[in-house]
């Protein structure tokens, strides 16, 4: 393996891992809590009506169809690479909820978020954002792929099966790489406290930005 690949890959924005120290096993058990010191609390009890959700997956399984039949939606998809992110609710006012359907744009790296009326078959609203929305499981299927496909991590002995991954961002606005889709892929073993190795995927280019090996994880 190059020594050019470092941990973190420079310029990307990432939350470092936290080391949370030993774990004590077994756990203490003649520990007093000394609840007898503290106030009494008096609980309220708060009774919601029961919803039946079963309308609500209905819409949803039939969201994606209305927001694709739409000429609005359709203009802003038309000849590009886009997947469905997901589909959710979002209340307009406070007794109206509709299906919203996520999509992201892989030509243009925008996201395109849809709220629909099923039962009318309209659209109610369209806008783009650039907020990353949480990778999904295909997604990272799709990464693991091109990390499997690139080679040099297997050749090192590296299991990418065991991948798992989360949205990171290219901060540099002058990379050729601000504002696509990365996936941050780490790989064990699951028993191991560290990952082996990580992988920077490019979903918007489809390639593999960086990867490497973790020192700390193969020990």
């Amino acid at each position: 393996m190059a020594e050019r690949f470092t941990l973190p890959p420079p310029g990307f924005l990432r939350t470092e891992i936290i080391d949370l120290g030993p774990v004590i096993d077994p756990k203490f058990t003649d520990a007093h809590d000394w609840s007898e010191f503290l106030p009494p609390m008096h609980a309220t009890p708060v009774h919601s009506p029961e919803r039946d959700l079963r309308a609500a997956d209905e819409a949803a399984a039939l969201a994606p169809e209305v927001a694709l039949s739409h000429a609005g939606v359709n203009d802003l998809l038309d000849g590009k690479r886009y997947e469905i992110i997901s589909v959710g609710t979002r209340f307009v006012d406070r007794d109206t909820e509709y299906p919203v359907v996520v999509i992201y744009d892989y030509t243009d790296d925008i996201v395109v978020e849809a709220i629909v009326d099923v039962a009318q078959r309209s659209l109610v609203e369209l806008r783009t954002t650039l907020n990353q929305p949480a990778v999904t499981a295909a997604e990272e299927a799709r990464a693991i792929e091109l990390v499997r496909r690139d080679g040099r991590l297997t050749e090192h002995g590296i299991d990418v099966g065991t991948g798992a991954g989360l949205i990171v961002e290219d901060v540099n606005f002058h990379s050729s790489r601000y504002g696509h889709r990365l996936v941050d892929l780490r790989f064990g073993p699951a028993d191991r406290r560290l990952p082996t190795a990580f992988a920077i995927v490019d979903l918007s280019a489809q390639d593999v930005a960086e990867l490497g090996l973790i020192p700390g994880g193969l020990s």
